[in-house]
């Protein structure tokens, strides 16, 4: 009589998860994400990935110094906040690399990201040649691949 009871119950039990189709969908299986979270914007630590990439990588900004001017004109400070000119809006700010105090060639690097523009200033202040320069803007394109629809 046990038997049959627990054979009742596998098979109601197997039956209902096929009606139910509790299967995640192709996108689930393969990153591990909602197709809403796959939708969202990106956070702060995706933004901050992409940019160290972008100045790292891709431009090379650190590397390009000399490019630099000594003041951006695209960013004001209100009330101790950066703000974007061109659109009103307060910047997000990244800090990239800063080197300890007490170190004789310290560098600070930073980021001033506007996520209405899409567009970002770097700030390198120190090194061997005590530099304060501004490079940019930079347009930071995000584009995110589309999973396969089924």
């Amino acid at each position: 009589m046990r038997i049959v009871r627990v054979l009742a119950l596998a098979a109601f039990g197997s039956a209902a998860a096929c009606s139910w189709n509790i299967r995640p969908n192709d996108v689930e299986l393969r990153t591990g994400m909602t197709q809403e979270e796959m939708d969202a914007a990106p956070g702060q630590h995706e933004t901050k990935a992409a940019l160290t990439a972008d100045v790292r990588k891709w431009r090379m900004l650190d590397h390009r110094l000399d490019e630099g001017r000594a003041a951006c004109p695209a960013i004001t400070w209100i009330e101790k906040k950066p703000t974007c000119v061109a659109c009103q809006e307060e910047m997000e700010v990244y800090s990239l690399k800063k080197d300890l105090a007490d170190q004789p060639y310290r560098v600070e690097e930073t980021a001033y990201y506007c996520r209405k523009e899409s567009q970002y200033y770097y700030h390198y202040v120190g090194g061997r040649k005590k530099l304060d320069v501004w490079l940019g803007p930079n347009g930071l394109d995000r584009k995110r691949v589309k999973p396969d629809s089924e």
